[in-house]
């Protein structure tokens, strides 16, 4: 059953001065689809091959010293679809930020159609104090996920910034173009990015973030026409931000929700809970059937009862402001008042927010 509503939602001094040791000076390395010259990354001309394990565990030596910024030079990265995935793992450090840069609409990377099923190509573990920018993905092979943010063994991803990347032309994604997932990511921004035609079928998304990444901010990014969600928040992801971005929907795609927080509880009791503070201001939404929505499919956790009657569901739908809190936090945990939704143009929107169960 699916109920729609708005969501309200004096003398001489002596002074010592001490100079602290001078901190190293950026250091920038260059990768390259293939390894040139002596491949060590010292140059453009001796680009280091991008899936070198050893130019990378470098990196992680050289951060310890100073920033690092490693350039990805123009060609097609497509060998971390066919050969093997570019994986990142345990990188960064607190005071000295890693940038990874590519040239803009010049480093690609393609995932061709005609090959076997992959699950990712740009894989990012434990990945801290890092700015990823400038890259491009295109292709409709067929592919889990294409840049994915996660926490692995006790690990940890935080304040990571991808800016100024695009996905385009992407038929063959099957569950998300990026993601930020598990517990411990945390601080991740998508700021200036492009989306257009991403999809395989409803189960794909341009965004897809799921249980207990933190603060994940969406910043100026564009989105146009999905097979599914646009951009999601599942299972505990809390302060999720989407604001100043462009929703589009044209003919020819389905009408999914532009926003969603969904749960899949398929165990008995339900193993995943809605977050509760979200921001959502200052975005554009042309064409769809839900701007924003808030969804349950299977059984209700152990604490709460997100299956509600035919009445329940009329009083969400037609009760007063109070009313409608009220059962949004005793049912869900969804607290109305820690939910920001303003500033927002709609365009062919038949529901702002909408909640289902």
């Amino acid at each position: 059953m699916r109920f729609s509503f708005p969501l309200l939602l004096a003398g001489p001094v002596l002074c010592v001065l001490l100079v602290s040791p001078a901190a190293g000076a950026q250091t920038v390395l260059y990768v390259a689809p293939e390894a040139a010259g002596k491949a060590d990354g010292s140059a453009q001309a001796h680009a280091a091959d991008f899936l070198s394990r050893s130019f990378w565990d470098g990196v992680r030596l050289q951060l310890q010293k100073a920033p690092v910024t490693v350039r990805f030079l123009a060609g097609d990265y497509v060998k971390a679809y066919l050969s093997e995935p570019l994986v990142l793992r345990d990188l960064g450090n607190a005071r000295n930020r890693l940038v990874l840069e590519g040239e803009k609409g010049r480093t690609i990377f393609t995932v061709p159609t005609g090959h076997k099923r992959k699950a990712v190509v740009f894989e990012c573990q434990n990945l801290s104090n890092a700015t990823l920018r400038h890259f491009s993905f295109t292709g409709s092979g067929e592919i889990g996920y294409v840049l994915r943010i996660s926490s692995v063994s006790g690990g940890s991803s935080r304040n990571v910034l991808v800016e100024d990347c695009d996905w385009t032309d992407m038929r063959g994604i099957i569950y998300g173009a990026t993601g930020a997932h598990r517990a411990g990511t945390e601080d991740i921004t998508y700021k200036n990015c492009v989306f257009k035609r991403i999809g395989l079928d409803s189960h794909s998304h341009p965004m897809y973030h799921a249980h207990e990444a933190l603060r994940v901010q969406v910043i100026g990014c564009h989105f146009e026409d999905s097979t599914g969600d646009y951009v999601r928040f599942r299972d505990r992801c809390n302060f999720g931000t989407v604001k100043e971005s462009t929703f589009v929907r044209n003919e020819g795609f389905p009408q999914y929700p532009f926003i969603s927080v969904p749960l899949f509880n398929d165990v008995d009791p339900g193993d995943e809970s809605f977050a509760t503070s979200f921001t959502f201001t200052g975005n554009t939404f042309s064409d769809a059937k839900y701007a924003i929505a808030f969804h349950h499919y299977g059984f209700s956790p152990a604490e709460r009862n997100y299956l509600l009657t035919a009445d329940e569901g009329a009083l969400l739908q037609n009760g007063t402001p109070s009313e409608k809190k009220k059962m949004l936090k005793d049912h869900f945990g969804i607290d109305a008042d820690r939910i920001s939704i303003s500033g927002n143009k709609y365009t062919k929107v038949a529901c702002e927010v909408g909640m289902g169960s």
